[in-house]
């Protein structure tokens, strides 16, 4: 199904098999077919948004004709043409999709059936984009219930399921509950570098909670041993103040980076460029995040990335306007997020400093 982030295919794969489908006399035919499901799975992996949901609206019709409306392949183009939607900032058309075509899955071809843990997984990281943390969370919970009837409490899925969890409980604020998540490794890893990506974010969170110090000695040690875990040792730093060691490590992440992931840590870059004073950097990745589009306009990553450069703008003598956008970003806040958020005071702070006189 595409659903896996992993290396670029070769544009000239790509260009090869559309040309040689143009040439195609049947397009329709099912050897075409299985031809153009992996054109989109191509697409997929080069993180085409655009070209795949136009392939696979073109693709879902000639599949329902040849294959019904309910199999597997028709099903996966559903799901593939959601992901596209998503990817682009568009959960709000995905959802629903989303939502069908993983209970059609299941009814059709049963709960083991590698689609229908897709579909579920799908469906939880659309109600992400859309910042639907609520029902993001409550997918995954039922999505680690069926694995765990199905699979068994120790299957791989199931572990990846409650490891997705964290990011729902952390985007909630739920910091008590995610560390009590994290600290059960064995019912969360297989390998060893999984249980040290682990008590990595453990630390991160546990520096969320307010003691970002104590955390940067033992994740400095993690990192040393697992460089990977860069952007983990950033996040912290930023959160104890240490905004310009935050950025070259940030910096450092984006090589290897991709899709969603490189957006993030582009959001935290720019984040820790306006905090270190290097204002010409900071505008640039939030500039290009917000162009990326991959988020709704009211989620809580825009209106961060938005904060971003008002706290440049402010730096550079614009504290009217600036102050405007910030007052509107913690009402954004505020919508999605609920006033006692930690990220709703954090921005109010941001506005406070907007009129602080400086030093």
């Amino acid at each position: 199904m595409g659903l896996f982030r992993t290396k670029p295919e070769p544009v000239d794969e790509i260009a090869a098999l559309q040309a040689s489908l143009a040439k195609a006399r049947n397009p329709k035919s099912v050897p075409n077919l299985r031809r153009r499901l992996l054109l989109g799975q191509l697409l997929l992996k080069n993180e085409d948004w655009a070209a795949g949901e136009r392939h696979y609206t073109d693709l879902v019709s000639a599949l329902t004709e040849e294959f019904g409306p309910r199999g597997p392949d028709t099903l996966a183009a559903w799901a593939n043409l959601a992901y596209c939607q998503t990817s682009q900032g568009r959960p709000a058309e995905a959802i629903p999709l989303l939502e069908r075509t993983a209970e059609v899955f299941e009814e059709t071809w049963g709960a083991r059936q590698p689609g229908t843990f897709r579909a579920q997984l799908l469906l939880a990281e659309a109600y992400g984009v859309a910042a639907q943390y609520e029902d993001a969370l409550a997918v995954l919970d039922a999505h680690v219930d069926y694995c765990t009837a199905e699979l068994g409490p120790a299957h791989a899925r199931t572990r990846a399921g409650r490891r997705r969890k964290v990011t729902m409980l952390r985007a909630l604020a739920r910091y008590e509950t995610a560390e009590q998540l994290l600290s059960n490794e064995e019912a969360l890893c297989e390998t060893d570098e999984q249980r040290d990506a682990l008590r990595g974010l453990l630390l991160v969170v546990q520096a969320e909670t307010g003691d970002p110090e104590a955390a940067i000695a033992p994740m400095r040690d993690l990192f040393e041993k697992r460089p990977e875990l860069g952007e983990s040792l950033a996040t912290v730093l930023l959160l104890a103040g240490q905004a310009r060691e935050a950025a070259d490590l940030l910096r450092q992440s984006l090589g290897e980076a991709r899709g969603r992931g490189a957006l993030i840590i582009r959001t935290a870059l720019a984040r820790a460029c306006v905090e270190s004073g290097n204002l010409d950097e900071a505008e640039h990745p939030a500039r290009t995040v917000l162009a990326a589009g991959a988020w709704p306009a009211g989620h809580p990553m825009v209106l961060g990335l938005r904060a971003t450069l008002a706290r440049a703008a402010a730096q550079r003598g614009d504290r009217a306007d600036a102050a405007a956008e910030l007052e509107s970003v913690v009402a954004g806040l505020k919508a999605v997020l609920g006033e006692a958020h930690p990220r709703v005071a954090q921005a109010a702070g941001w506005l406070a400093e907007c009129w602080r006189p400086r030093a």
